[in-house]
């Protein structure tokens, strides 16, 4: 019996070895198979890996950034903001940052961190049951494997690929060079690439200012940028809690003392806004002009991700002075020419509040905002504002908060007659019923400081405005260097951005004058020479006008062989100008005549008649050889018409060649880059190439200081350009410049008005500083009665007060060999120190006054300084009454017959 159940134990064992063998074996053909699977799906999966040597060669899309003069940070052009920074110019602790909350063991692994990717995994199975992000177990390397090399599809085959490459990559890239990608690279929200660039828009300040909870803050958000915003209420908390989670790593890694975690948690995220303030709206005209010539330099791929450091020659103190003159110019001249309307009408008041909010409101109108009139009587308007106006201008209490309404009485709107054609106005109101209606849209802004109408009265005042409809330009330049400090295209580059200062092609009319009179200084005259100002008729050679078979007047072509002819289709019709058969120039004032006046008068004065005389005398083509010199006209004309400004021209071009007239003569070119870096801050660009070659000597042993050459050329006399700049001071002091006078500091400049006063400018400089100021519509139309005296100079008056704060008043520089002698302003004829209407003109050698054998005058040496007070003599100016009766004297004993001309007076002068 035991036998038998031994030999039944025996067959037992062996079916259970057997069974175990075959299991055995069966588990080890299907690990050997999954292995081999595996091995086979590890192998598939890493097919074709990606190179790590582009990680060596990272040459990532950087942002251009643009600075001021001063350095400060005007603009940036990018297709990404990201600026790429060596590992060795990010601070330890914030890199530290990064670690503790990314990455624990980033310095200890390689590449795959096994610990961490077991608790990630442990950790997401309760994420999964609470419904909770889950957490990702990438490691720093394995994030820089992904961003760079994989990609970011969500599949194993990509993880596996992913923490292949982190190991390739370890064994390649030190630790370093590593962080360094991943810091550059990682996206931080608010369109910031890299922590530098996160640094800058959110806190406004480089890496090496930020604090500790500001640091820990930026490590943060690569986990989840959109969901960390302390911008956004609902997402604040979340944000301070995640902060505080860092902080809490930080001083558990040691990589922060208690202290300063224990202050950090405490405090609060504050972010900033880049690009809001004043400077960054005044300099957008400058920036666009920067970024057109980058463009032209290097193309879009090296301007929007070069990298470039691009230092402009902008001063951020006269750039927001120029914006605040230009704008405040345009709008005194706007309201002068009247109100146009309301913007729109609402007849129905229902969700006003709502309907208002989503109007259209003009971009870019500062503290103005948009109002509904809900009632309106004789003495004042009730206005109420749209929902969104929660801080109304210029009230930001409490009580306005919970106030949206306001007041506009008669003294609000007392500006707004009606606006008529040709810039012309109706009568002033005396109601304010007759310019607001019920439901009218206007702009509005708050009164400062604000009074009431009456006691009753809960509203705070405001006053009717409107966007300028006039525009213009304004622009200024180092006479020395023609580098541009201050640029403004327009009242507002979000409302137009072509440039009104370098684009808009206009006809600078008397503006242009102190070029014909340099021709004339060059040809023999002098300051004090005398030129008839009386009426002058020559006929035009131009005039290619008949009669068409239709009886209006046609201009003739001229054909293949030269010949005129005219059109078949009569659709060159003239303008009745244009077929004059006399040219008849007036002066600006109402066609008045004042006689025999010196060429100091002349341009003092701006006398049309004078000019177009002085160039008959001289040529035009003299003339225009000067205006081509100086780069005012690529094409000119030889037409009499053009000696008073007929051609067209830019403002930019102007005040350039008003640079050279107060430099002593020298050719100069606007400069609005200073110089250019690379990414690697290699300058690539200088804006100035003129080369100081001992500049760079090792050693100073009491030699005299280096001279740079001036490689400038010279396109007019010294003399000559002296004599012009003292002569344009004259428009200042005695002329129509008077309004510059209130600067009480040695000025120049010169006004111009073109026909039907379409454009007006003024062009004006001290002895360091040009600026130029130009006033129009931009589809050409009559602007009233306003001047370059009305309309431009009080623009640029107001920007040289700010312009010039401060600064010492220099008088001009005077050449070497001018001769300085007194004579009457008036008569131009020899005089004395002390006498009335003396003053020491300039002259140049030999053609000073003489009194017989006698005369009196100063020499001066090479580029001396007069003190301004040898200037200083009071222009007493003669009554209308005795200035028309000595007119009537001069012109008694002209023949002047306007339909005749008469060979005898120098081929048809008068």
């Amino acid at each position: 019996m035991n036998n038998k159940e031994d030999i039944s134990e025996n067959i037992e064992n062996r079916t259970f070895k057997k069974f175990f063998k075959y299991l055995a074996v069966g588990l080890g053909c299907v690990v050997l198979i999954m292995a081999i699977s595996v091995f086979v799906f590890v192998k598939s999966a890493t097919r074709d890996m990606p190179s790590i040597e582009s990680l060596a060669k990272y040459k990532p899309p950087v942002m251009s950034r643009v600075h001021a003069g001063d350095g400060k940070l005007i603009s940036e052009f990018r297709t990404e903001a990201r600026v790429f920074v060596p590992i060795s110019s990010i601070p330890k602790q914030l890199q530290n940052a990064f670690v503790a909350a990314e990455d624990k063991r980033f310095y200890s692994h390689n590449g795959f961190d096994e610990k961490g990717f077991l608790r990630a995994m442990l950790a997401n199975f309760s994420h999964v049951l609470n419904n909770e992000r889950l957490e990702g177990g990438s490691t720093i390397t394995q994030q820089v494997a992904k961003n760079f090399l994989v990609g970011n599809e969500r599949n194993i085959t990509r993880k596996i690929r992913e923490v292949v490459i982190a190991g390739l990559i370890e064994e390649a890239l030190s630790k370093d060079l590593i962080l360094e990608l991943y810091l550059n690279d990682i996206y931080f929200g608010r369109g910031a690439y890299g922590v530098a660039a996160a640094s800058l828009n959110y806190f406004g300040k480089p890496m090496k200012d930020l604090s500790l909870k500001e640091i820990a803050y930026l490590a943060v958000l690569p986990k989840a940028p959109n969901n960390y915003q302390v911008t956004n209420p609902t997402k604040k908390a979340r944000a301070l809690s995640r902060r505080n989670y860092v902080l809490t790593r930080m001083l558990e890694d040691g990589y922060a003392d208690e202290l300063n975690v224990s202050d950090a948690k405490e405090s609060d995220i504050v972010v900033v806004d880049r690009f809001v303030g004043d400077e960054y709206l005044a300099s957008e005209y400058f920036v666009e002009e920067a970024r057109k010539k980058i463009k032209d330099m290097y193309g879009n791929d090296e301007l929007y991700g070069g990298g470039l450091s691009i230092r402009t020659t902008l001063d951020t103190r006269m750039q927001l002075a120029a914006r605040s003159a230009l704008r405040k110019g345009l709008e005194d001249i706007d309201m002068r020419h009247g109100y146009r309307g309301p913007l729109g009408n609402f007849n129905d008041f229902s969700d006003w509040r709502k309907k208002l909010s989503k109007f259209d409101e003009p971009a870019d109108i500062g503290d103005w905002q948009l109002a509904l009139v809900m009632e309106v009587n004789n003495k004042f308007a009730k206005i109420g504002f749209a929902e969104k106006s929660s801080l109304l201008a210029h009230n930001k209490d409490e009580e306005n908060k919970l106030n949206p309404f306001g007041i506009i009485d008669l003294d609000g709107v007392s500006w707004a007659k009606r606006a008529l054609k040709k810039g012309s106005v109706g009568k002033a109101p005396k109601k304010v019923s007759e310019v607001l209606n019920l439901g009218d849209i206007v702009l509005v802004q708050g009164k400062l400081p604000s009074r009431k109408i009456n006691t009753k009265q809960t509203e705070k005042l405001y006053n009717l405005k409107q966007v300028p409809k006039v525009n213009g330009g304004l622009i200024a330049m180092d006479p020395n260097n023609g580098r541009v400090l201050a640029l403004v295209g327009g009242y507002s580059f979000e409302q137009s951005q072509f440039n009104r200062a370098t684009q808009a092609r206009r006809q600078p009319g008397s503006a242009l004058k102190p070029f014909v009179y340099a021709a004339a200084l060059d040809n023999g005259y002098t300051p004090a020479s005398q030129v008839l100002d009386a009426p002058f008729v020559i006929e035009r050679k131009d005039t290619n006008c008949v009669e068409n078979r239709l009886g209006s007047l046609e201009l003739l072509e001229e054909d293949g062989d030269g010949k005129k002819t005219l059109r078949k289709d009569n659709k060159n019709l003239a303008k009745e100008d244009q077929c004059e058969r006399f040219y008849k120039p007036s002066n600006y004032n109402a066609g008045r005549f004042y006689g025999l006046s010196t060429l100091r008068l002349g341009l003092e004065k701006s006398r049309n008649a004078m000019t177009v005389r002085l160039a008959n005398d001289i040529g035009m083509v003299p003339i225009n050889k000067y205006i081509k010199r100086f780069g005012l006209y690529e094409e000119t004309k030889p037409e009499l018409a053009w000696s008073l400004g007929a051609g067209e021209t830019t403002l930019s071009k102007l005040a350039t060649a008003y640079s050279s007239l107060v430099n002593g003569g020298k050719k100069v070119e606007p400069v609005i880059i200073d110089r250019v870096q690379d990414r690697t801050g290699k300058t690539i660009y200088y804006g100035n190439n003129r080369v100081c070659a001992k500049c760079k000597k090792d050693n100073y042993q009491g030699q005299l200081p280096p001279n740079i050459a001036d490689d400038r050329e010279q396109i007019i006399d010294p003399i000559t350009a002296y004599q012009i700049t003292y002569m344009l001071k004259g428009v200042v002091d005695n002329g129509t410049g008077y309004k510059v006078r209130s600067l009480r500091r040695p000025m120049a400049g010169k006004t111009g008005t073109t026909n039907d006063s379409y454009d007006a400018w003024f062009l004006g400089f001290s002895p360091n500083l040009v600026a130029g100021v130009y006033v129009g519509m931009d589809i050409p139309e009559q602007m009233g009665s306003e001047s370059g005296s009305s309309a431009a100079s009080p623009i640029f008056t107001n920007f040289m007060s700010e312009a010039l704060e401060g600064k010492p008043k220099f008088p001009f520089r005077i050449p070497k060999n001018v001769k300085l002698s007194p004579v009457n302003r008036k008569t131009g004829e020899p005089s004395y120190i002390g006498a009335e209407d003396v003053i020491l003109e300039a002259f140049r050698p030999g053609t000073e006054p003489k009194v017989g054998a006698l005369k009196s005058v100063i020499q001066m040496g090479a580029d001396e300084q007069v003190s301004e007070s040898i200037f200083d003599f009071d222009f007493v100016e003669e009554s209308s009454q005795n200035r028309e009766k000595a007119s009537e004297k001069m012109l008694d004993k002209i023949e002047i017959n306007p339909e005749k001309v008469d060979e005898v007076l120098d081929d048809g002068l008068y």
